[in-house]
């Protein structure tokens, strides 16, 4: 498990937000009794001489909320005049007499008052977020509703609990969508921001209802933290206005969207833009992020809205003109856009990504979606949704190929019959299996030239072809033909928990493509 957030210094204080500090005990028993009379957990961390625990950020926030205790391997304590070695009661049995953290209950009573409640060797307690997620796990599972921090933040634990609070007190509700593996860190400087706001955590194994309803679509099943704003009269009052994955979560882009949400639009970090190309993929390259170029002519300029900037901020942004020059491998000096990876792009102007996150992916290093301005612009031709809804679904787009990442915009974008009716398809969690489908029958109707349904062997399956002046008319001209098939439209309006699709190029203005469900 990683934290996603910044460490954060639990000793400075910034604004009104004061952190506890984090003061380890050296003394076992002065350290129980403190617990105990203060009604608190007691965290022991065993160490031994070249092996020690080192809280992350959010472990570290939540000890101080506790009596934390960290004694050597060989400490004793005495018990009937006789020295015991504390590691060697069968209450740390668990431990195996290795350095570890353990948890003893002196909070919560009942019958497991006084009891170990959790044991971690230490390179488990050391993963990032598991000590944390433990933590909150155990006030979970004793009923509260309500979990403090050690900067006096408290964290509902029941989605709706918090809503309602949120709607009752016209305030803003920060919804943190943890998984096993990674788990929002606020650190000391976001505290005061937070303070403003309805704070709740969930668990995602345990909101896949929540998270399936249509208003939580833009989350995709997975961590990250989002704002639905219950302040703020007008169309958006409900709605879930700013959400960041926990792929592009950074501490600046959290700073933004919780100062946008607030409408202190001029207290939000600005998007650094980078001017060279090849610094700039050097740069992605080495930080393991995706590459986003903005390739702009005087008349048609990337300038992305309010919903945009929080998401930029976990991308490398690159900023560039259609008549921008570098040298290449062979030597001549050549347009950015006539460079081969910009091919999809058709010379136009608009958005390029990189894509760097993964190394073991195929796709590392790849151009993995283009998008010409008039797509984002107010008049691309298809019953789509807003331009800023466009834009935001855009750079929402979850790691995958190019003409995968372009299918799934164009279902997401896509209005289905009604003004407002949402095709769902591609709201679940992309599944290899699927999308592996969807590509061999996409790559058969190609070299077939002609529409082929291989058979619903995942639930269900549509696939048509799609004219287009380029990949992304294709993939629009793919859904304008399938809404007008009630059997493929169906299927496209109906959501799936898990989905497939992928799209192949038969000539320079024709496309296959393929959804498997």
């Amino acid at each position: 498990m990683r934290s996603l957030g910044i460490p954060c210094a639990l000793f400075l204080m910034m604004g009104t937000a004061v952190a506890a500090e984090l003061s380890w005990r050296e003394d076992y028993g002065a350290a129980y009794r403190e617990a105990q009379e203060s009604n608190r957990l007691l965290i022991v961390s065993f160490y031994g001489p070249e092996t020690r625990y080192e809280p992350d950020a959010a472990a570290a926030a939540m000890l101080a909320a506790h009596v934390p205790v960290a004694i050597p391997l060989d400490a004793t304590i005495e018990q009937g005049g006789e020295p015991v070695t504390i590691i060697e009661s069968a209450a740390f049995r668990n431990l195996e007499q290795q350095p570890g953290v353990a948890v003893i209950n002196l909070k919560y009573e009942g019958p497991k008052m006084r009891h170990v409640m959790a044991a971690l060797l230490l390179d488990e307690a050391q993963a990032p977020g598991t000590v944390a997620q433990v933590l909150d796990d155990i006030a979970r599972r004793h009923g509260e509703d309500v979990v403090p921090d050690a900067f006096g933040l408290k964290w509902y634990t029941d989605y709706q609990t918090a809503y309602n609070r949120a709607k009752s007190a016209k305030k803003l509700l920060l919804i943190a969508v943890d998984s096993a593996e990674e788990r929002f860190a606020p650190d000391l400087e976001l505290a005061d921001a937070l303070r403003e706001m309805v704070l709740v955590r969930l668990r995602l194994e345990e909101s896949s209802e929540l998270l399936s309803h249509v208003g939580m679509r833009n989350f995709r099943f997975s961590p990250g933290i989002g704002i639905l704003d219950l302040k703020h009269e007008g169309p958006n009052h409900g709605r879930l206005t700013y959400n960041i994955p926990a792929r592009l979560l950074t501490k600046e882009g959290t700073h933004a969207m919780l100062a946008l949400a607030a409408g202190r639009r001029e207290e939000a970090p600005a998007v650094t833009w980078h001017d060279d190309y090849f610094e700039a993929r050097r740069l992605a390259e080495q930080e393991g992020k995706m590459l986003l170029i903005a390739v702009d002519e005087p008349g048609e300029r990337f300038q992305p809205r309010d919903r945009s900037i929080p998401l930029l901020h976990g991308y490398v942004c690159l900023r560039q003109t259609t008549e921008r020059q570098y040298p290449t491998r062979q030597g001549p000096v050549r347009r950015l856009l006539q460079f081969v990876d910009f091919r999809p792009m058709r010379e136009n102007t608009g958005l390029v990504v990189y894509d760097f996150t993964d190394e073991s992916k195929p796709y590392h290093g790849d151009v993995v979606s283009v998008m010409p301005h008039k797509y984002l612009g107010p008049n691309p031709g298809n019953r789509v949704f807003s331009e800023a809804e466009r834009e935001n679904e855009f750079l929402l787009l979850e790691p995958e190929t190019l003409t995968r990442r372009t299918l799934m915009w164009a279902i997401r974008v896509s209005k289905g019959h009604g003004e407002n009716t949402r095709l769902r398809s591609a709201d679940g969690v992309p599944c290899e299996a699927r999308m592996a489908g969807a590509e061999r029958n996409s790559v058969l109707m190609t070299s077939r030239g002609v529409g082929h349904h291989a058979g619903g062997l995942m639930g269900g399956e549509i696939a048509s072809p799609g004219p287009g002046r380029d990949i992304v008319d294709g993939a629009l001209n793919m859904v304008r033909i399938w809404r007008g098939s009630p059997p493929h439209y169906g299927m496209m309006v109906r959501f799936h928990r898990r989905f497939g699709y992928d799209m192949q190029a038969s000539s320079s203005s024709h496309w296959y493509g393929t959804g498997r469900f």
